[in-house]
């Protein structure tokens, strides 16, 4: 992998130092948002009662969102996002726009994130922005691992695992 050595100020902030990961892949169940991000919750909601009726709560199959387009960049007609848990059988067709997908195998850099999605996305434009990496966005795009969400805790104490590919060299 390419990388930049760097002093940063984010340890002094408190945040979260991000490390180089080998990501081992993992099969999912995904609903593919397609639209507005403010009809996004709809699409949650569509989901959450795909996982209800499939026996695949939270506490027993992660959690990911996967961002195919940036809401800041892309026109809200033409905004995707992935909304999937890990989910290792078949899935049958349904009516709720659930279907089989993966996050292949990939170098990634990654750390954990604590607060709100705004503060989340905040912190990815950030390392982003930092430069320094080999990006491969084109291989797979961005992602995050639910930890810990909200109703389940309080919006402040939600955590999220961020993967940012990267090429290995």
């Amino acid at each position: 992998m390419v990388l930049v050595s760097k002093t940063t100020d984010s340890t002094a902030m408190n945040e979260p130092e991000p490390a180089l990961i080998q990501f081992e892949g993992v099969k999912l169940a995904q609903l593919v948002h397609k639209g507005s991000p403010q009809t996004l919750m709809a699409s949650v909601g569509a989901f959450i009662q795909w996982r209800k009726l499939n026996g695949s709560p939270p506490s027993q199959s992660r959690t990911f969102n996967i961002f195919y387009s940036d809401p800041l960049n892309t026109e809200p007609a033409a905004f995707t996002f992935g909304i999937a848990a890990e989910h290792s059988k078949d899935i049958a067709p349904n009516s709720l726009g659930v279907s089989e997908a993966h996050i292949p195998a990939l170098h990634c850099l990654s750390w954990i994130e604590t607060g709100s999605d705004g503060k989340l996305q905040q912190r990815i434009e950030q390392v982003i922005g930092e430069g320094g990496y080999d990006w491969h966005f084109e291989q797979f795009p961005p992602f995050i691992e639910r930890l810990r969400f909200y109703p389940d805790v309080p919006m402040a104490e939600a955590q999220s695992r961020v993967y940012l590919p990267v090429r290995s060299v």
